[in-house]
């Protein structure tokens, strides 16, 4: 069955009808939405009409096909007050469509028309003389604060997400995000899916990019990250932070990097230290000795420690040998070890025994490697966690690779 809110076939025109709809149902949410766009002598909402693709009191075909002076959306009034309402989602910013909405409402009896651009990125021209400019993101917020008092505010705040996820899939070319990110929320009745992962994944790599306490261990701000995310019929969907050292490799294998893994049943945060990484690492490695290695790996485990005990998460270090069949393949795993590193420091907890030995031979595994290891470490959260399902789960991320940070000075030398 069709969603209520897909009558159109133009992406900004389903997202307007979406958000027209909503207030139209709620009209507790006309006056507060339109003074928060900061549109000026808002009247009462029983004196609002809202019309899509009309010029106000003009009855027109409404066709996708109409003339650009037609606005996407109008509140209005009989009295001369008018909201002219221009939507983007995939076609650029146009400063003289806007003008020519003006003149066609003021042609029309409305004297002062005011203007509001719903954008997913800020406009390079300037706008008309008070025209407001707002992103899509930031009315997804608006709404999504309300959600819990307004089913109307909750349906459109789901499509949001759907839209969002289907834009994604189908490769349609956002230059921003139209959502904010706000926890993940996978369980029974909300499950995995390559779709929402690919936007989640989207989002929360957006927010970890531009996070300040990442510059200690040098993110790369306005690095490139996976130019697609792909991994549809698999279990899990990931992308990574580049460094501000591996500005200039050809390939991101040649660098450490962070890794953001959402699986089925756990998002991971991870530090990858990739087969083809340069700078003689195996020898770093046979230089500092298992000694030193298990110094390294001890220092991990205790920075990690708060992290681990405060949202009962994992911590795991890795050992993975895979060949791929083509480049575009998925890998094929051919031997992997994982170790909890409690199971090297023990734990206080009395939950995982001391074995000290698998983190050993991960060590003498990397030394005497003769195929293409790549090491990671990473803490796996569960979805229950509270941290996760909420906005913290960006802070929860840079705290776990701050407190792995060693291990990319180990490889880097620095």
């Amino acid at each position: 069955m069709r969603n209520l809110f897909d009558q159109y076939d133009q992406p900004e025109n389903k997202l307007t009808h979406a958000l027209v709809c909503a207030l139209q149902e709620d009209p507790n949410l006309i006056r507060p939405f339109l003074r928060w766009l900061g549109v000026q002598g808002v009247p009462p909402a029983r004196h609002i009409h809202i019309v899509q693709q009309q010029v106000p009191g003009v009855l027109v075909s409404g066709s996708e096909d109409e003339s650009g002076s037609l606005p996407d959306a109008c509140f209005y009034d009989d009295e001369g007050w008018a909201v002219l309402v221009e939507s983007k989602v995939q076609s650029g910013i146009n400063v003289n469509q806007l003008k020519r909405h003006a003149k066609v409402a003021e042609r029309c009896g409305f004297n002062n028309p005011q203007l509001v651009l719903i954008s997913v990125d800020r406009p390079i021209e300037t706008l008309p003389k008070g025209a407001r400019n707002v992103e899509w993101r930031m009315v997804y917020e608006w709404f999504h604060r309300r959600a819990t008092n307004s089913d109307w505010a909750r349906k459109f705040v789901d499509y949001m997400q759907v839209f969002e996820s289907k834009m994604i899939a189908k490769d349609y070319q956002i230059r921003g995000t139209l959502t904010m990110f706000d926890g993940l929320y996978f369980d029974e009745e909300n499950p995995y899916t390559y779709n929402e992962g690919k936007r989640l994944i989207r989002l929360l790599g957006d927010e970890l990019q531009k996070n300040p306490r990442l510059r200690k261990v040098g993110v790369d701000p306005k690095g490139h990250r996976r130019p697609a995310i792909t991994g549809r019929g698999q279990s899990e969907v990931w992308d990574f932070l580049p460094l501000i050292v591996a500005r200039k490799a050809g390939q991101h294998t040649k660098f450490p990097h962070l890794t953001i893994g959402l699986r089925m049943r756990h998002a991971t945060a991870a530090i990858t230290v990739p087969n083809g990484v340069g700078g003689g690492f195996r020898t770093k490695l046979r230089e500092m000795g298992r000694d030193g290695f298990e110094e390294l790996i001890s220092g991990i485990e205790a920075r990690l420690r708060p992290v681990v005990q405060r949202t009962n998460a994992k911590p795991i270090i890795y050992a993975l040998q895979r060949h791929f069949r083509s480049q575009r393949s998925p890998g094929e795993v051919d031997a992997r070890l994982d170790a909890d590193l409690r199971t090297f420091a023990g734990d206080s907890r009395g939950r995982v025994k001391r074995q000290p030995h698998w983190v050993d031979t991960i060590y003498a595994v990397l030394c005497d490697k003769r195929s293409n290891i790549q090491l990671g470490i990473e803490v796996q959260f569960g979805y229950d966690c509270k941290e996760i399902r909420s906005r913290k789960a960006v802070g929860l991320f840079a705290e776990s690779w701050i407190a792995m940070s060693s291990i990319l000075r180990c490889v880097l030398g620095r």
